[in-house]
């Protein structure tokens, strides 16, 4: 495969990622996001799994390996994705997917912490660009006229803020607990189906304490509907927007891979606009390419 191939495969994730953040925003508000996040990790876990068995990838791990990728389950998959989801049905896929580009920062000012990387001129401008970014996404990304429920704010800004940075915080810190163990010889599938496990144990552990105090009233049965559009979001946003990162990190250059997904914000809102036939406003536009230009920086 050729440069130009990786590239294509890196935005084609992006591009899955952001399909499949839309189609989730349904079900969101339905179920809330701890339950959302525990009933598609049913399916994501399934997929995983099969995956790393076909490809043998479970003879590559060992004790400390699964601890660290246990770890990174339940602080990415389990508390990240149920702080991101909650954040989904309060602002809706637009607000979230923008401020889940503050992973980036985040995940560069933990690796100096804790790894002692430093941080470059372009990194701190980036983290500055992605935080400016995501004020004028949120402050200014909505104009008069826009009624389309994916605009709408449920409960209070400051909460939904909250958990949407939470859940950036926890997909940042679980990503950084399991990067040794993919520095080795460890198969990609079989670490990510070990975090999904430990992650879909987590959520059936906390399941009567989050669930409970969801901001909405969820059905006691998920209809089938709903059921189909939780594997479809799962299939296209983890199972084929990860397969397509691994291919593009098998031959391609990791900066310019990581540039390429992290314009994943960027690219919902045509979709959007194509869904809700309501054009974003400026302050969207603005907010999404001042966190994509932030975010490659960082990355870069």
């Amino acid at each position: 495969m050729t440069s130009l191939g990786f590239e294509a495969a890196a935005l084609g994730a992006a591009i899955s990622w952001a399909i499949g953040g839309l189609i989730i925003a349904g079900p969101t508000k339905l179920l809330g996001g701890p339950r959302l996040a525990r009933v598609r990790m049913y399916w994501v876990t399934f997929v995983l799994v099969i995956i790393a068995t076909l490809v043998g990838g479970w003879r590559s791990l060992d004790g400390g390996d699964v601890a660290l990728l246990g770890l990174s389950g339940v602080l990415g998959l389990a508390l990240g994705d149920a702080a991101l989801f909650t954040a989904f049905a309060s602002l809706g896929p637009r607000r979230t997917g923008i401020l889940f580009a503050t992973n980036a920062p985040m995940a560069a000012i933990l690796s100096a912490i804790f790894y002692g990387e430093r941080f470059s001129i372009p990194a701190l401008i980036g983290t500055a660009l992605i935080m400016i970014g995501v004020t004028f996404a949120i402050a200014f990304g909505t104009r008069p006229g826009q009624n389309h429920h994916w605009e709408e704010i449920r409960g209070k800004l400051w909460i939904g803020v909250g958990f949407g940075l939470l859940g950036a915080l926890g997909q940042a810190v679980g990503v950084l607990v399991a990067d040794p163990v993919f520095d080795g010889s460890v198969s990609t599938w079989a670490g990510a189906a070990v975090r999904a496990i430990v992650g879909l144990i987590a959520l059936l552990a906390l399941r009567g304490y989050f669930e409970k105090r969801a901001v909405v009233k969820h059905p006691g049965r998920i209809p089938l509907k709903t059921w189909g559009i939780l594997i479809l979001s799962g299939t296209i946003g983890m199972v084929i927007g990860k397969t397509l990162v691994l291919v593009a990190l098998s031959g391609g250059e990791p900066g310019i891979v990581s540039v390429l997904v992290s314009t994943s914000p960027a690219i919902q809102l045509p979709l959007i606009w194509l869904v809700t036939r309501e054009r974003p406003a400026a302050g969207a536009w603005l907010g999404a390419a001042l966190a994509a230009a932030g975010t490659a920086l960082i990355v870069t």
